[in-house]
């Protein structure tokens, strides 16, 4: 593979030329899409240095700083051709990373010492694409305690059902052979586990396995061998859901909706199996994020989001601490993205809706805080507009959140507005935050509506589940619709001037609305979206076969030819009135290209021939542009489509 090469790359530090800008219009496409001169922050262990990524030779690259001294910076990966993914401290000189191939979802997973002259990356896990399916890897479990260790879950010996092992880092792949000979089987797979629990020791304790729409909770003791079931249920109904082992490896924390709505945190009793007292909830959004401190060995806090992220801290000295960090960053969002082993050091990231972020380094034992990076520093606040949470009342009486992006140089009334539904659909939320994607949309006059329809996650069990069961193209699809009506009386939006744009499930949004609400919207974009949901099944990757029966609940059966006719926008191309852009990766294993390909030869059917402005098949993406030439040449293209049917 031509990426895994020695790489010896001198590595300055970015001076960007700040481009002479009066107004928000101003900023070029590739400001808002290329990739962030510096993101991803994260300490090694003993802080004598951090890594980033950051742009080398047009892809993001791991690049290593001394922390004291930002000038003593070089890159420790030169690859070309793709982008790092994510990537952490193995050790003090050992950075661990992934990388996919393309878009296709397969991930490997390779090693490079960051104290050689000349790195040299090595592959320690290698992924595979066949006609069997999809072989990926993941890192499990970092093993702090550990250095020469790591526990990653591979699916190689069994495409539907991923096995854990414990892989030395002095380790190799053999892409002859296609193993890597000292992985140790440390959880073999039965065939229905989906998912693993290790403790903080890094030891097997739990899995949670799928057989149809029944779902158990194994467990063991420490120092066990054999699992027992602790227990059985359906996986739609309330229950619990681990979220990892208190220090002292004996009891956990989990999320659950026993008794509830919304889920909550709670202690939870493995050899007793009981449900301990609630930790945390709240009325309305569900909570199951922790805040840990691996070396004071304690739960400092919780967070979740409901309009805006928040987090509780339990622990006294944290609550203090963190309070200064945000009246020393009045109206911005302060949260710490990496720690030091002796949690002495802190990288902190202060961000905000109209802000892509900057890094400060926090010294706690002095209580200093110091500037690092910018993470895009061409991007000011000042030209970047304010998203607001809004909540409106649907059609059949349920209560339905969303956000909202207002272009900063408006007086915000009857505005050219881009609904923008997230993907998933279920289980997913759209939350507070920059996004790049609609401060573009802003900069350019309009504003952006993201939509927290029914069937989104993190509103409780029953308000996800009021999409279940055929609701894709009507209840879910109604609730956009009712949002651009409740904005239209609010005198927000101008209606005629809508558009509706979505990638994945969002993608099947904007075709749904194009079909089964024709006259409400001026243009569409799909980007990967689902337009044939029986071929969505059809098509599914092999390893998300043993979710097949939940996919028949949530969304609807594949054998009622009928409820797949009736969903999808395939078979009601004749109702399109407005113009539509197509946007799809080649090697999408989600929504294969034929979802498009399929679309786009049933418009021509029609006479309806897309320019190449409104058609984009790149060969080398997936689901979801991720190389940086990609997504400019999208969004530049995106840009003219919306100025030609939406101003």
């Amino acid at each position: 593979m031509k990426y895994l090469q020695k790489v010896g790359i001198a590595f300055l530090l970015l001076v960007t030329a700040n481009h002479v800008m009066a107004k928000a219009a101003d900023i070029p496409v590739k400001e808002f899409f290329k990739n962030p001169d510096y993101t991803a922050l994260q300490l090694s262990p003993n802080g004598k240095y951090l890594a980033l990524l950051s742009p080398v030779n047009g892809r993001r690259n791991i690049v290593v700083m001394e922390t004291n001294d930002l000038s003593k910076a070089r890159a420790i990966t030169g690859l070309s051709s793709q982008d790092v993914g994510g990537f952490f401290w193995a050790n003090n000189d050992d950075i661990v990373f992934t990388m996919d191939s393309d878009g296709n979802e397969a991930f490997s997973i390779f090693t490079v010492d960051t104290t050689e002259k000349q790195p040299n990356i090595v592959q320690l896990v290698g992924a595979q694409v066949g006609a069997s399916g999809i072989r990926s890897a993941s890192v499990v479990h970092s093993l702090p305690d550990d250095p020469d260790h790591i526990i990653v879950q591979y699916n190689g010996r069994r495409v539907k059902a991923a096995d854990l092992y414990k892989l030395p880092l002095d380790s190799r792949w053999d892409p002859r052979k296609m193993k890597n000979r000292k992985m140790e089987l440390i959880a073999k797979n039965p065939g229905d586990v989906q998912s693993w629990l290790v403790d903080n020791d890094g030891e097997v304790r739990g899995a949670y396995s799928i057989d149809g729409l029944e779902g158990k909770f194994h467990y063991k003791d420490k120092g066990k061998e054999d699992f027992k079931v602790l227990r059985e249920f359906n996986i739609h109904d309330e229950g619990i859901s681990p979220l990892g082992f208190d220090f002292d490896n004996q009891t956990m924390f989990v999320a659950s909706n026993i008794g509830r709505d919304r889920a909550a945190i709670y202690k939870f009793d493995p050899k007793a199996n009981k449900l301990g007292e609630m930790i945390f909830g709240h009325d309305v959004v569900d909570v199951n994020g922790l805040i840990m401190s691996q070396h004071q060995q304690k739960l400092l806090g919780v967070s979740y989001t409901y309009e805006y992220p928040e987090a509780v801290y339990f622990d006294e000295p944290t609550k203090n601490m963190m309070d200064g960090l945000k009246a020393a960053f009045p109206g911005k969002r302060v949260s710490l993205s990496s720690t030091n082993k002796d949690e002495s050091l802190s990288i902190i990231s202060v961000s905000d809706d109209n802000d892509p972020g900057k890094y400060y380094l926090f010294d706690r034992k002095n209580n200093k805080v110091s500037f690092l990076l910018a993470r895009m520093p061409n991007l000011k606040p000042e030209f970047l507009s304010e998203m607001k949470p809004f909540k409106f009342t649907s059609r059949d009486g349920l209560l339905v959140h969303g956000y909202i992006t207002i272009p900063k140089d408006s007086d915000g009334k009857n505005l050219p507005i881009i609904i923008n539904p997230h993907g998933g659909p279920f289980g997913i939320r759209d939350s507070w935050g920059y996004n790049p994607e609609h401060q573009f949309f802003a900069s350019r006059g309009y504003a952006t509506v993201q939509v927290n329809y029914r069937g989104s996650g993190g509103y409780g069990r029953k308000f996800e589940q009021a999409g279940y069961g055929g609701k894709w193209g009507a209840e879910m699809q109604n609730d956009l619709t009712d949002a651009v009506n409740h904005l239209v009386k609010e005198g927000i939006a101008d209606k005629n001037k809508v558009c509706i744009y979505g990638a994945s499930y969002g993608g099947y949004a904007t075709m749904a609305g194009l079909t089964f609400t024709p006259d409400l919207y001026k243009c569409g974009i799909n980007y990967v979206g689902v337009t044939d949901v029986g071929l969505l099944f059809e098509s599914m990757p092999k390893h998300w076969e043993p979710m097949k029966e939940v996919m028949k609940v949530r969304i609807g059966d594949p054998e009622d030819k009928e409820l797949m006719n009736r969903m999808s926008p395939l078979a009601h191309v004749d109702k399109i009135k407005a113009p539509l852009m197509i946007v799809q990766g080649a090697k999408d294993p989600r929504v294969v290209k034929q979802h498009a390909t399929d679309l786009r030869e049933a418009l021509e059917d029609r006479g309806i021939k897309l320019s190449d402005n409104e058609w984009i098949m790149k060969q080398n993406e997936g689901h979801g542009f991720r190389k940086e030439e990609n997504r400019i040449e999208l969004y530049t293209k995106m840009e003219k489509f919306l100025a030609k049917h939406l101003k």
